[in-house]
């Protein structure tokens, strides 16, 4: 397990990443999101298929602010609402949900060169006979 805490080389939040943290770290690739927008996003980009209750996600937003993955503001997203705690991704972050990405296309390409454990069309292959990393 890896740590790093802001401004050193050590990182606080546990690799490979939890479920909820890493879809947190996608919903903020796309922009700036309060604690309801998360969820209501994380269960939009999953088809229903994951939901992050209130204490889960707070604890996993708490763990991302203290290892510098994500920053965080007070204020409104819409005029209309009231001020609210609004996350954003850090550069740390964005390093980190790359990196995660990163294994977990390593994972996939693994599992698709497992017959048994596969059931979709193989993966491409290049002349060395080794899967192309795009083809997932």
């Amino acid at each position: 397990m890896s740590q790093r805490s802001q401004g050193t080389d050590t990182l606080t939040v546990p690799l490979p990443l939890t479920h909820p943290i890493y879809h947190i770290l996608l919903v903020l690739a796309a922009g700036q999101q309060h604690g309801y927008g998360l969820r209501r996003e994380i269960v939009t980009s999953t088809e229903g298929r994951m939901r992050v209750g209130s204490g889960s996600l707070y604890r996993s937003l708490d763990v991302m602010l203290t290892a510098g993955l994500i920053g965080e503001r007070r204020g409104a997203l819409d005029a209309d609402l009231a001020p609210r705690r609004i996350f954003r991704l850090t550069d740390l972050g964005e390093r980190v949900a790359q990196a995660e990405t990163e294994r977990l296309v390593q994972l996939v390409a693994l599992a698709q060169r497992t017959p048994r454990l596969w059931v979709g069309p193989p993966p491409p292959a290049t002349e060395s006979g080794q899967a192309v990393r795009g083809g997932v």
